[in-house]
């Protein structure tokens, strides 16, 4: 069964110090440029690598590709504008760096921050999607990190201390293990990546670890395609939840949207698409649905 999670009434209202609004604002009208970006970073160690060598999965690049494909498909119907690929060395931990929060993880990096660089930042697009190595913490608020493909730059972005979604991103699919961990969303670590006025909606990912292999490929491409004009939520926890016999090694997507009205970030999980990015209105709340008694490798299992 899916099932959502919305913190309490008081954490909201610390997290955010605003009022609810309980009007759903209506979808937006399209922008300047419908644009899509997607970041496969599969090699890793070596020479200007991020990461070790062991960490290598050419698939990732794979499943980039198939969700370009379906872009690529609209374009060729003249209902999008751009896709641009960054894989590998060209994906940088810079791209998805905010001016603000412009910091290294390590000593032998350089600190640009360049998340608004048209055609390359990850926030000067609608959509983007991202395949690599992920982690979180739950120190303090919490985060969740991504492993980047280009160590000339910071290898690894944070949700909390370098990612400010202030720009055009709307929607972010991210493939990678506990991206979207729920200990983190309930303590509120995922809010520091989004202002209230921020235009962003929804970050697509996993609580815990996930499983990688040709089958990601079909069901991201299958989850590409099917969420053109509504579903980008719910058919992302339908295509990427896997039940393996055992226990802790779950695949476990979570899709969470931020709003101001419980019906308008449902409205987006439910009915939003691609070409429907809904206005879901102030970033002053969040919801999170994932499918219940899942039970991942580095996770929680999730409520029932």
């Amino acid at each position: 069964m899916v099932r959502s999670f919305v913190p309490d009434a008081r954490r909201r209202f610390a997290l955010r110090a605003a009022l609810v609004l309980a009007v759903v604002a209506p979808a937006l009208t399209a922008r300047a440029a419908l644009e899509t970006q997607v970041y496969g970073i599969a090699k890793f160690g070596g020479s200007s690598r991020c990461g070790s060598s062991n960490q290598t999965h050419n698939v990732h690049t794979d499943t980039a590709a198939a969700f370009a494909d379906k872009f690529q498909s609209l374009k060729a119907d003249g209902r999008w504008d751009s896709i641009t690929t960054m894989n590998n060395t060209a994906a940088r931990g810079s791209y998805f760096t905010d001016a603000s929060k412009s910091w290294c993880f390590c000593t032998a990096c350089s600190c640009e921050a360049d998340d608004s660089n048209s055609g390359q930042g990850a926030d000067a697009a609608d959509v983007i999607y991202v395949h690599t190595h992920g982690g979180h913490s739950t120190s303090g608020a919490g985060f969740s990190s991504l492993l980047m493909g280009n160590s000339t730059y910071a290898c690894n972005v944070q949700t909390d201390s370098t990612m400010l979604w202030n720009d055009d991103l709307q929607i972010a699919v991210i493939k990678a293990c506990q991206s979207g961990d729920l200990d983190v969303f309930r303590d509120g670590g995922y809010f520091s990546m989004v202002p209230t006025d921020s235009t962003f909606t929804m970050w697509n990912a996993f609580h815990g670890d996930s499983s990688c292999g040709n089958h990601v490929t079909n069901y991201v491409g299958d989850y590409a395609d099917e969420s053109v004009s509504n579903g980008v939520g719910e058919n992302w926890i339908d295509r990427a939840y896997a039940w393996h016999a055992g226990s802790n090694n779950d695949d476990c997507p979570t899709s969470t949207v931020f709003g101001s009205s419980s019906s308008g970030r449902e409205g987006m999980f439910e009915r939003g698409g691609w070409r429907d990015r809904r206005d879901t209105g102030k970033k002053s709340a969040a919801t999170m649905w994932f499918v219940s008694g899942c039970n991942p490798d580095n996770g929680s299992k999730l409520p029932d």
